[in-house]
């Protein structure tokens, strides 16, 4: 009961989890190690710009034993121009810390949100 509901609470975090993983895949440096990557690497569309379009894009992956990201879909639409910057950046990160059951690396879904705000 006590791994569902940390699955629970984790995947409330923001991440997915196999509900029978015993820790969540994890970008290397943590939560605000993945912050700092999506905000310095993010390079706002000029047509996105110019129009006012602004959202959150969230993208949904796999983190494979050995730390790679596999299997890309965009979970929540904003604009195509958002869409494909917010695939880029995810794309090119580095390899995760894969989730682990009984000590040992599993595959385990997870997303990252690449909010795009105009300042």
């Amino acid at each position: 009961m006590k791994k569902i509901i940390t699955a629970m609470a984790i995947f409330a975090m923001g991440f997915g989890i196999n509900a029978y993983a015993d820790s969540a895949p994890q970008f290397p440096g943590g939560e605000k190690a993945l912050k700092k990557y999506v905000k310095e690497n993010t390079r706002y569309p000029e047509t996105a710009k110019e129009n006012g379009v602004e959202g959150i894009v969230v993208i949904d992956f796999i983190v494979e034993i050995n730390g790679q990201l596999q299997n890309f879909k965009v979970e929540k639409f904003v604009d195509p121009d958002l869409e494909t910057e917010a695939l880029r950046i995810v794309k090119g990160m580095p390899a995760w810390i894969p989730a682990e059951k009984e000590g040992s690396p599993v595959v385990a879904p997870a997303k990252v949100d690449v909010p795009f705000i105009l300042e």
